[in-house]
């Protein structure tokens, strides 16, 4: 959300070993796989099992304890290696940012990627491969329904040239810093930019969301140097592998603040939203909106409408109307398909 403001105090994950009045302790889960998680409290690291009852019953959610999530788990054994317990409680979020788990859930199913954080990061590489113009429009939908900060980073400017080239992604890009959303130019290959991204992640709890082969690895490897290889490995100490989705892991930066990897997104199909409010969530639509006609004008068909007339002025791109027309329309089928059904 454009006007979220850092809360310090956040970023002590874990910093006190906390009792409930029941006596399970508190901590906040760093890794989500399947029925098992990572807990971290202070400086230790927990392995905890989902307590089956709150796996039971009707779920909209994929997952019962996502990264991010403040739990609070019974101790099973201190003296293991790592020590174990069993998570009894979720405890409620602040935020999160979720998503349709799959197509094939029937619209149904939510995958919340992370809880409890402040903001999200959408990486986009200029070139090799070519940026995901909706996807970013989408996620920072996605941040301004959840109450999240919506920043953009985009890697590898060292393959555009300089020139119509560069200033033609400039005019594409700087729309959405002119909305409000934090925009670094950046290339781990010269270094351009990875202070400004450096300073962006410092006392943030921050998830990075992209596809595969933006650069994200080697981004954080420039700040951060091996940062980029641990965010990728898999650990066996655990036992917890690859999820068949995606893994999510947060991880502490020496500066300051936790980041969280959650490799290879390409799609983005935001969670828990009617049709009718996604208006809402394209800043740049509130004003010129003020003139439709009609108060339930969907800025679609409608005549005397004031954002196809910003359209049509050149006020706002046409693409930026085509990304909000194409969610509105997936929204629109899915509600049809199996109505709509909250995400809470």
């Amino acid at each position: 959300m454009r006007g979220h403001k850092w809360n310090p105090g956040r970023c002590a994950i874990g910093a006190q070993d906390e009792k409930s009045t029941s006596g399970d302790r508190e901590g906040i889960v760093i890794r989500s796989t399947g029925g098992q998680c990572l807990v971290q409290v202070a400086d230790t690291t927990w392995r905890c099992k989902v307590r089956g009852r709150l796996k039971k019953g009707p779920r909209e959610s994929q997952t019962v304890a996502v990264v991010g999530d403040r739990v609070l788990f019974m101790v099973i054994d201190e003296a293991s290696e790592p020590p174990s317990g069993v998570i009894e409680e979720v405890l409620p979020r602040d935020n999160k940012i979720s998503r349709l788990a799959a197509r094939r859930s029937g619209g149904q199913v939510e995958q919340v990627l992370m809880a409890n954080l402040d903001q999200v990061i959408a990486v986009q590489s200029l070139r090799e491969p070519a940026p995901q113009k909706s996807f970013v429009d989408r996620l920072m939908v996605a941040a301004e329904r959840f109450g999240v900060r919506g920043t953009l980073v985009l890697n590898k400017m060292d393959l555009v040239p300089a020139g119509p080239e560069m200033e033609a992604e400039q005019k594409v890009w700087n729309y959405f810093q002119d909305l409000g959303y934090t925009v670094i130019w950046a290339s781990a290959e010269t270094g351009a930019g990875c202070d400004a991204f450096h300073d962006i992640l410092t006392d943030r709890i921050s998830l990075l969301i992209g596809a595969s082969g933006v650069g994200k690895s080697t981004l954080l490897n420039v700040i951060q140097p091996g940062l980029g290889l641990r965010v990728n490995e898999v650990t066996e100490k655990t036992g917890l592998g690859k999820h068949t989705t995606t893994r999510t892991e947060l991880f502490p930066l020496r500066d300051g603040g936790f980041i969280a990897d959650s490799p290879g997104i390409r799609g983005f199909d935001p969670w828990d939203m009617e049709p009718l409010a996604v208006r809402d969530y394209f800043p740049d639509f509130q004003e010129p909106g003020q003139s439709c006609h009609y108060r339930t004008c969907m800025h679609r068909d409608e005549p005397r409408c004031g954002v196809k007339d910003a359209v049509n002025r050149g006020l706002i791109p046409i693409r930026r109307h085509n990304a909000y027309l194409a969610l509105l329309g997936d929204l629109e089928e899915r509600k049809a398909q199996v109505g709509y059904r909250s995400g809470g």
